[in-house]
């Protein structure tokens, strides 16, 4: 039963990133703000197709997804949180490319690529892992 619980509490927390992400988007787009249409990935890169990425996305989804259940909890909650935010931040924007066949990014710096709240969150989980690792091994 706590194993179900915390399974539920993890796509809670996956969903809530995902919905914040669509909610910021959506005011963006209905209340005049600035956006771009990103067809590409990551930074602006471009990617062959929109189809192409979405599949390939979906496999690294249900990747993660995999490592989530099978990473014991107690060993590695960093590691699961970090999987949390990547997850969250890759199904808003596979949301976005399935809606729209692109991503809305709106967030613009001018002095970096104009981004989202989606690619914030795959970055901070991408940091914590990545300094767990870096925790675990010293």
């Amino acid at each position: 039963m706590k194993k179900i619980i915390k399974k539920y509490n993890f796509i809670f927390l996956i969903s809530f990133l995902a919905v914040g992400d669509q909610l910021s988007k959506y005011l963006i787009r209905h209340n005049d703000g600035f956006y771009i249409c990103n067809p590409g990935i990551s930074f602006g890169f471009l990617f062959p197709s929109w189809f192409f990425y979405f599949i390939v996305a979906v496999i690294f989804l249900l990747a993660l997804l995999y490592l989530l259940e099978k990473i014991k909890f107690e060993n590695f909650v960093l590691n699961k949180i970090g999987i949390v935010f990547i997850l969250g931040g890759a199904v808003a924007n596979l949301i976005d490319r399935y809606n729209y066949g692109c991503v809305i990014d709106f967030i613009d710096l001018n002095f970096f690529s104009v981004f989202n709240l989606a690619d914030i969150f795959i970055t901070i989980g991408a940091i914590i892992i990545i300094m767990k690792s870096f925790k675990s091994n010293s």
